[in-house]
């Protein structure tokens, strides 16, 4: 059979009523594919609408799901309720090395509106990758907590009596040698090194005792390495169903009582609109002042203020993804500046090529924190991690330096 995508995006779910009305070919397809296959469509699109608030963990899922009901329509020739623990198995050893047909070059939507209908995009494919499909063991850890999240939901509301994903063999879930071979420590959240966070830090903190301009940039810096956050999470979010739009505002910052003493957090939105409380350090709120100074606001937030937590340049509103990644962007420029003043020419160059991947900042301040001695756990929960087992898979090893530093002492 030819492949062809399932799900189209949350609001065309929710318009149709999780109904194939307005997508003929899909409906078609599906009616080829397994005599069960229009029932398993809408038990996982009933499934993916749970997440459709937020964009981006809808697609994931969407992602994930869609590539397992495929694979079990088209080369298992079964249906999620006849679905084994096999067919886990057997769909493991698949990701790892998916056919040609199924490999686009570049990521594509998957639907587009003609004629009143919706048809499938050509060219689409499950998988895309430029030269070869490289299945990381991170890639596949996705994989398999997004299908145990599934089945699960699947035995609740009673589509199965119990999930594949309780037997299947753990030794499948692991990446092939050849990806072993090519992966080295790539997996790993990509972080500062102790220099680059100081040039860093210490730009950014003299660009602003230089010029008021870079206030912004250096409260941005702080806040999204102290606290571990995500541009998204400090620029405004939009409910894909409702399409309202949370505007992140200096009430975000709140404080609790805890054993009888005071302690400030900030609210923050992650992934999938969970919120989280995210304590402040002592030394952040010399920051917060600062800032909240330069802008003329009182010394700290107020209960249900609505003054903007980044405000833009003329000070009305609050400022979207973009600005906050290019002020990221020029911070880490000064940084680079400032190392080719001190001779640095090749820490200068690197600094430049990250200058574009403002989630450096969020690792780096999970990896320090978790070198110098906060429990995992902690550090977890404030990243918005529903495991440690997953944090310590992506930080614990993120610095290696002791280790290597002993290693290199060793004796023949």
């Amino acid at each position: 059979m030819n492949i062809h995508p399932l799900f189209d995006t949350p609001r065309q779910l929710l318009d149709c009523g999780l109904t194939l009305d307005n997508h003929p070919s899909l409906a078609a397809y599906i009616n080829e594919a397994h005599s069960e296959a229009y029932e398993d469509w809408r038990v996982t699109a009933a499934f993916l609408m749970d997440y459709a608030a937020s964009m981006g963990t809808y697609t994931r899922f969407r992602g994930e799901v869609q590539r397992f009901l495929l694979f079990l329509w088209n080369i298992s020739k079964r249906s999620l309720r006849e679905c084994t623990e096999d067919d886990i198995n057997r769909y493991m050893r698949f990701l790892k090395k998916p056919p040609k047909a199924w490999v686009g070059e570049k990521p594509l939507h998957a639907f587009e509106s003609s004629d009143g209908e919706r048809v499938a995009i050509a060219g689409w494919r499950p998988f895309f990758a430029t030269k070869k499909v490289i299945m990381r063991q991170t890639t596949l850890d996705a994989a398999t907590r997004s299908l145990k999240t599934f089945f699960r939901t699947l035995v609740s509301r009673g589509y199965i009596s119990r999930s594949p994903m309780a037997h299947a063999r753990r030794a499948e879930q692991k990446a092939s040698r050849e990806s072993f071979d090519e992966e080295h420590d790539h997996d790993l959240a990509p972080r500062l090194t102790d220099e680059q966070w100081h040039y860093l830090k210490e730009g950014v903190e003299t660009a602003a005792d230089q010029d008021e301009k870079y206030e912004r940039h250096l409260f941005v810096v702080i806040t999204m390495k102290t606290l571990y956050l995500r541009v998204s999470e400090l620029a405004p979010q939009k409910n894909e169903l409702t399409d309202e739009i949370y505007n992140p505002t200096m009430a975000a910052f709140g404080q609790k009582i805890v054993d009888g003493k005071k302690y400030w957090h900030l609210k923050v939105f992650g992934k999938g609109s969970k919120t989280r409380y995210v304590p402040l350090p002592a030394a952040y709120l010399p920051y917060l002042k600062r800032f909240r100074r330069w802008r003329a606001l009182p010394q700290l937030p107020e209960r249900g203020e609505k003054s903007p937590m980044i405000p833009r340049r003329n000070g009305s509103g609050q400022v979207g993804k973009r600005t906050l990644e290019r002020l990221v962007r020029e911070s880490f420029l000064i940084a680079a500046e400032r190392m080719e003043n001190d001779g640095k020419k090749d820490a200068a160059a690197e600094m430049e090529q990250i200058a574009n991947h403002s989630h450096y900042l969020r690792h780096t301040g999970a990896s320090m924190d978790i070198d110098a001695g906060r429990p995992i756990r902690h550090v977890s929960e404030d990243l918005g991690h529903t495991s440690v087992a997953f944090t310590e898979a992506i930080y614990i090893s993120a610095s290696k330096t002791e280790r290597y530093t002993t290693g290199l002492k060793r004796a023949i």
